[in-house]
């Protein structure tokens, strides 16, 4: 009996109880849906913070008034428990390395367009940060980027522009007021438009020169809230940041222990954010197999009474010359095939719910190789489930089993 006989009779066997098939490729259907559907939920959001971290750039170093280990990243905002100054920036000017260095200050204003006055954030910054994220994540759609020198103006990211106000949607050369002082708009960027630009889209820019004026006491004099880095062409990020860590900690006289602020490049809040999405995934999975166990112990059920159903025409088989090994394989098979089966069906309804998925926010991913593993996975659950039920059968001996009624 060679593999395609041990098939054919395996296929033909489940055919003949096809409504006990049925119930148990459901199973199994199930499970394996359900990992599709939580996995591709977890890999999506992974996938879609790792496009939006290349837009943050290879070269760009982020230096912050806080110790990101000290904060609850997920929900819980970002508490400053450090101070930036200005005198700060002699200290990452020693750093060799380093092209570009932009700083600015960020606090809540109130603002007024039109009749439309609310409360929003407000960026103040050197001009020289737009050039640094051209084309990574700050795109001008109308008008211009604040330039060297002037004050009084604004730059506002898309959503600013055409959502903070209501109905009044401000364009290039109109007036806004920044606690109650005059800013004329020089320029609109285009939507960003990701899963995590929410607040960049909703970003209102003011040269830094306005600072003082802007924020009034809500700050210290020539406190920062961030310093944007950018490194030479080839240089090595990870190690300039070492530096910059060293420098700053000299500069408020800390040990790197004790660092009130951070230093972060792409690769390491890539990192930091792959353990997240790694625990997220890896939960998401824990919940699918779950199912997909429920699925194998139905499985097992079948095997069992098909075990017994079957006991008599084991009896013949094995008279005709079958051993007990080809049995065994005999079994494995009808198990096997129920979980490829059920595997197959499973990640087509789980392709199909991920359709409906971006409906609710999110963009489910599904890596080839996850897809192909979890119909690989359903089929070694069937098989784990039908082994005991398939060699039990196997022992049976042949007179015993002829004599079965």
């Amino acid at each position: 009996m060679n593999f395609m006989d041990v098939l054919e009779y395996s296929i033909e066997n489940l055919r003949r109880r096809q409504m006990r098939s049925y119930l148990t490729i459901l199973g199994i259907i199930l499970g394996i849906a359900t990992i599709v559907i939580l996995v591709s939920v977890g890999e999506g959001v992974r996938k879609d913070i790792n496009d939006q971290m290349e837009m943050f750039g290879g070269n760009m170093i982020a230096v912050t008034p806080y110790d990101i280990e000290d904060v609850a990243i997920a929900g819980a905002g970002m508490t400053s428990s450090g101070k930036l100054y200005e005198k700060d920036i002699k200290y990452v000017e020693r750093v060799p390395g380093i092209e570009e260095i932009a700083y600015g200050a960020m606090g809540r204003a109130s603002l007024r367009f039109k009749d439309k006055q609310i409360s929003a954030m407000v960026m103040s910054m050197t001009p020289n940060m737009f050039p640094m994220y051209e084309g990574q994540g700050i795109t001008v759609e109308e008008g211009r980027y604040i330039q060297e020198g002037e004050t009084h103006v604004a730059f506002l990211m898309y959503d600013a522009a055409n959502e903070l106000f209501g109905k009044d949607k401000v364009k290039v050369n109109n007036y806004i007021y920044i606690n109650e002082q005059k800013y004329r708009v020089v320029g609109i960027a285009e939507k960003i438009g990701t899963s995590l630009s929410q607040q960049d889209d909703s970003a209102i820019y003011i040269p830094y020169d306005d600072t003082e004026e802007a924020f009034g006491d809500t700050l210290a004099k020539e406190e920062l809230s961030f310093i944007m880095v950018q490194t030479q062409e080839g240089a090595d990020t990870e190690g300039i940041a070492e530096r910059i860590e060293e420098q700053l900690a000299a500069s408020h006289r800390i040990s790197l222990d004790k660092k009130d602020f951070s230093v972060m490049t792409s690769a390491s809040i890539q990192e930091m954010i792959n353990q997240i999405t790694d625990l997220l995934t890896g939960s998401l999975f824990l919940i699918g197999l779950i199912s997909a166990v429920v699925g194998g112990i139905g499985i097992a059920n079948t095997m069992f009474m098909s075990t017994l159903e079957r006991t008599k025409e084991i009896g013949i088989l094995k008279s005709i010359g079958a051993t007990s090994r080809q049995v065994l394989s005999l079994f494995l098979m009808e198990a096997a095939i129920i979980g490829g089966v059920g595997g197959l069906i499973g990640l087509g309804l789980g392709f199909l719910v991920m359709q409906i998925i971006p409906y609710f926010g999110l963009i489910p991913h599904l890596p080839a190789w996850i897809a192909a593993g979890v119909v690989l996975f359903a089929m070694a659950i069937g098989m784990i489930a039908g082994f005991i039920p398939a060699r039990n059968a196997a022992k049976i001996p042949a007179i015993e089993a002829l004599r079965y009624d």
